[in-house]
């Protein structure tokens, strides 16, 4: 779990206003149009108040369920090509929104990682508490393919602790291997080189180790149904696979040209990975929305004391490649 403390200016996050179309249903149960995701009358004690959608093919849809002062809203939308760290980046996006027009206050998350059995299928998301116009909510996001399926949740009046319990029961009704199996991401990964790769000959042998070594882990350590859902940027032996490749192309060609930029970056990694600080070095850079293994114990505090005496290069977190599958 990562706390995090953001400042919002809302004049930073414009809100954008979409054109909600109510929908008629018919019958109890409404079907998403282009997925057959159901969306039904009752959820427990909760009651679907009204369905709408944001788009003219009913793609973009949300459901709100009422019960007392609890409200759960439902969002299915498109995810489009399934791209690395895509799920944390649409993650903060959304929840910079929500904040952004609503407080300009100081906000603290604490990020959790949810992983999922839907069916045959293991999806990965998001999840985080805080307060909203004074009132408890909860924000998740999961990555289903070329889908997203989002939870929002307020209550002003609950005795619970937490409304975690309300997400899951959510999350366990309704069928999110649906959203997968009606367009699975394709099992082949491709991966592309950005134009800052190739400022020199070392640089473009790092990342290229970078991205070998990621693919190899995801076909080594993940089935065919997992990638269906979204590439694994979550799991932190992902990322660590991703600095291995990189190191190790370094050491076998201590001849290649580089620049001052590159020996910055790998210096910096090189320094971090011998001091046994780069599982604090990805929680703390990916905010939290990291996968930690319960054998790992985090030693935040020494990795920012470490700092203090180590510029910190973010270079290295640059999108100098793009790994994706449609």
């Amino acid at each position: 779990m990562k706390r995090v403390v953001v400042l919002f200016l809302a004049i930073l996050f414009p809100y954008v206003c979409f054109s909600q179309r109510n929908i008629k249903v018919k019958g109890n149960t409404y079907l998403h149009r282009k997925t057959g995701f159901e969306l039904p009358k009752e959820i427990g004690k909760f009651n679907r108040s009204d369905i709408h959608a944001f788009d003219r093919k009913k793609e973009d849809i949300g459901a709100n369920y009422v019960d007392g002062s609890t409200k759960v809203s439902v969002y299915v939308y498109p995810a489009y090509e399934g791209y690395e760290d895509r799920l944390r980046r649409e993650f903060f996006r959304t929840l910079y929104e929500i904040v952004a027009v609503n407080d300009t206050e100081e906000q603290e998350f604490a990020i959790k990682c949810i992983s999922h059995h839907s069916g045959q299928y293991l999806i990965h998301g998001l999840l985080t508490n805080f307060i909203y116009n004074g009132k408890k909510s909860l924000f998740s996001l999961y990555e289903c393919g070329h889908w997203w399926l989002k939870f929002r949740i307020t209550d002003n009046n609950s005795n619970e602790t937490s409304l975690d319990p309300i997400e899951a029961q959510f999350r366990n009704s309704l069928d999110p291997s649906i959203l997968i199996s009606s367009n699975p991401l394709n099992v082949k990964v491709t991966v592309s080189f950005q134009k800052t790769a190739f400022r020199d000959s070392l640089m473009l042998g790092c990342v290229m180790g970078q991205a070998l070594e990621k693919v190899k882990w995801m076909k080594e350590n993940m089935d065919s149904l997992e990638l269906q859902a979204g590439i694994p940027s979550l799991y932190l032996d992902y990322n660590i696979a991703g600095v291995d490749g990189a190191i190790d192309f370094v050491q076998k060609h201590p001849e290649m040209s580089s620049s001052s930029a590159t020996n910055e970056m790998l210096d910096f990694l090189i320094a971090v990975k011998n001091e046994g600080y780069l599982e604090e070095m990805f929680f703390d850079e990916k905010q939290g929305g990291i996968i930690i293994p319960d054998s790992v114990v985090l030693d935040m505090d020494g990795y920012y004391k470490w700092l203090e005496d180590h510029t910190f290069n973010e270079d290295y977190f640059y999108d100098h490649t793009v790994i994706y599958k449609k």
